[in-house]
């Protein structure tokens, strides 16, 4: 992390103290929640596009649920979990922290949870689960997404690994890697969708339907 990283993360530390203190655990615990620099990213587009209906694919601790939640009580979010011991934190938590009312938990596999959350048209969409099943969720949930609406997908330079997968040496994580840039390819190739790319923390999509370029 470079000093201009450092930087803005400390101006950061000033707002959402509650709801952050659950890093500490995730760092501790090794549980996968958005950076820091990329969540305040996602939150300023939350502000700017003013979305009330949000879909999440991957809930973890339910960090960024509750993060998109807070910036508006008009916010709904639908977040997928299929984790247990992630299903019963994230539950917890929105107990704790008062967010039962603006946020749903699907318990169960993404892939097979559209049955589940078809009763919303949605006005944002964040994939933060399987990186090899990006594209899947992507075309299995968009149908539910409005005109206009937006796409975030995190981690979509895999570790700085996607832009050189000459220095991977596992045979796993290379199928992985590949995975990644494949879905890269084909979202910025997508003709009915415009596609941003930005290089902070781990890389961050933002895809915006039915707006050309």
């Amino acid at each position: 992390m470079d000093n201009n990283q450092l930087y803005l993360l400390k101006l950061h530390e000033q707002t959402d103290a509650n709801i952050e203190s659950l890093r500490a655990y995730a760092e501790e615990n090794h549980v996968p929640i958005v950076d820091r620099i990329t969540l305040e990213m996602i939150k300023q587009v939350i502000r700017l596009h003013k979305p009330t209906h949000i879909l999440e694919i991957g809930s973890a601790i339910g960090y960024s649920a509750m993060q998109f939640a807070s910036i508006s009580k008009d916010i709904k979010v639908t977040t997928i979990e299929r984790d247990t011991e992630m299903i019963n934190r994230a539950k917890a938590h929105f107990e704790a922290y008062q967010f039962k009312d603006q946020v749903r938990l699907i318990e169960g596999d993404a892939l097979e949870q559209f049955e589940n959350v078809n009763d919303y048209t949605y006005d944002m969409i964040f994939i933060d689960a399987a990186k090899a099943q990006s594209k899947k969720f992507f075309e299995l949930y968009t149908p539910l997404l409005r005109e206009g609406g937006v796409v975030i997908t995190d981690n979509v330079l895999y570790h700085g690994f996607v832009s050189d997968i000459s220095v991977v040496r596992r045979r796993n994580l290379r199928q992985m890697v590949k995975k990644v840039q494949e879905y890269n390819d084909w979202l910025i190739n997508n003709e009915n969708y415009t596609t941003n790319f930005l290089n902070i923390d781990d890389g961050l999509a933002i895809s915006i339907k039915g707006v050309s370029i």
